[in-house]
């Protein structure tokens, strides 16, 4: 084995050695630099003055074609060299987390060698930061989880970046290219207080779809048809199709599913329902939204406990759906882009299709993932800053992020481009196009309607686990359920 890493096998190969405890790859600690607020940092940052130097000759040629693509002239940078922090988070691990991130600032350093970055790899991230921008130590640029930004926006610790972008010649966002919902789920109206227009206070980093991964293997061996890669099923063809992947035991006990990760929102909201009214100030009245809620939950309740398509809870013990699928416990497995990195190496065949949904509105099968990145309204190089920011939702800086496999570009002309498309199909899954679908079609999640979720979890998440109970004793009945759903819906939003 070639002992050089490369932009495309970076992230593969950190999995494989993370499982081992340590991961060298593209990793310089700084033993001094600590993290400004409790132990939530990682052991050290990266300073980029050390990421292009230590880049393979394979690693710079790479690099090289890539940058070749785009116009050297447009990268501008005539403030004073200056050291940017930029926070990250570990949501897959940090060691993956941080080679993903320095492909790009490598390219970065390229394009501007006087502007140095130390990137903090941070613990917790989405339960800790918010304690870094109420504390006014937030980084000059930090990661802004799309789930987060209703919340933070309202802070004024994150700049307003429209400005920027309206006067910047590397971006051309219009909208028959850049995957909209990149751009509104960071846009902030502070006179309504809603997230979803408004000014620019993040931009992206990346669009990560969700898709139904399935086992080749298990498919076969069962003798049941691969889902159509061309369309989105409807929810009865997945049902029959979930059933007949249903593993047993000799003495009758399910010892494999049919699915895991099916989630509530694309069901209701695929069969014409929703969580709050249009105005999101209620529990919603309208008749046919009320009717998609119920058929939603309804379904969700009998994957558990009429058809048991869906692993229960004592089926799944400390497990995530992701990692069911990985053990072969479950036959397909509905998650996000994110996981293609890690499920490369899986020893099964494997390939992915759209979510199913009902027919009321099939495409809005589920909700897409994304994070962004801001930069700290009282950065003293807010220039630099912004530099950094725009690279990395610039083409060329999304198609060095791309390279790593880790996700699609948020442009659909870069998505869709031909080699690009070959080389993702080359190395799996084959069905790549349900991946690019899946963005144009899916939209942010709950998080978008409120700021505040309680009316969600005190309304939605626990009453739901009395709906799904197996106890007799504590199940209720879903008409139950949407009325104990209203109450506490409105409750908490009053």
């Amino acid at each position: 084995m070639n002992a050089k890493k490369t932009l495309r096998t970076l992230v593969g190969v950190c999995l494989m050695v993370s499982y081992l405890g340590a991961c060298s790859i593209g990793t310089h600690l700084d033993s001094s630099a600590n993290s400004t607020v409790g132990n939530s940092s990682t052991s050290g940052v990266t300073s980029i003055s050390n990421v292009t130097s230590d880049l393979s000759s394979e690693d710079l040629d790479e690099l090289e074609k890539i940058q070749a693509k785009y116009d050297a002239s447009l990268y501008q940078y005539d403030g004073e060299e200056c050291t940017l922090s930029m926070s990250h988070w570990d949501s897959d691990g940090a060691k993956v987390e941080r080679a993903v991130v320095e492909a790009a600032l490598a390219g970065f350093e390229k394009r501007y060698p006087k502007i140095h970055v130390n990137l903090d790899i941070i613990q917790n991230y989405e339960t800790v930061y918010g304690n870094y921008l109420a504390a006014g130590t937030a980084h000059d640029v930090f990661l802004v989880p799309d789930g987060d930004f209703a919340a933070w926006a309202p802070s004024g610790k994150l700049m307003n970046l429209t400005p920027y972008i309206n006067a910047s010649e590397l971006l051309t966002f219009n909208d028959q290219d850049i995957y909209s919902s990149c751009l509104s789920r960071y846009q902030y109206n502070s006179s309504t207080g809603r997230a979803g227009s408004g000014n620019q206070l993040s931009l992206p980093k990346d669009i990560g779809p969700q898709v139904m991964y399935y086992n080749k293997d298990w498919f076969d061996a069962k003798g049941v048809a691969y889902p159509p890669n061309d369309r989105i099923m409807t929810m009865d063809e997945a049902t029959t199709m979930w059933k007949n992947l249903t593993k047993y035991s000799t003495d009758n006990k399910i010892t494999g599913y049919g699915v895991a990760g099916l989630g509530i929102e694309g069901l209701v909201w695929s069969g014409g329902g929703d969580f709050l009214n249009p105005d999101r100030t209620a529990f919603p009245t309208d008749q046919a939204t009320v009717a998609g809620l119920r058929q939603g939950y309804q379904y969700m309740k009998d994957a558990y406990l009429t058809n048991k398509i869906m692993p229960p809870s004592e089926f799944k013990g400390l497990l995530d759906d992701s990692t069911l699928f990985t053990q072969q416990k479950v036959a397909t497995v509905c998650a996000g882009r994110w996981q293609v990195a890690s499920f490369r190496s899986l020893s099964f065949n494997w390939d992915v299709a759209y979510i199913p949904g009902f027919t009321a509105a099939p495409t809005k099968n589920m909700w897409s993932g994304s994070v962004g990145y801001s930069v700290y309204s009282k950065c003293a190089h807010k220039e630099a800053a912004w530099k950094l920011v725009e690279y990395i939702a610039s083409k060329e800086g999304q198609e060095v992020l791309s390279s790593t496999g880790f996700q699609i570009p948020v442009y659909h002309s870069l998505a869709e481009d031909a080699s690009f498309k070959a080389g993702e199909i080359a190395k799996g899954p084959e069905n790549y196009e349900v991946f690019v679908q899946s963005a144009i079609n899916q939209l942010p999640g709950l998080w978008m309607y409120r700021a505040n979720q309680l009316w969600k979890v005190n309304g939605y998440d626990v009453p739901s686990e009395y709906l799904f109970s197996s106890d007799p004793s504590t199940e209720i009945t879903v008409d139950q359920f949407l009325e104990t759903a209203k109450q506490k819906v409105n409750e908490n939003l009053g």
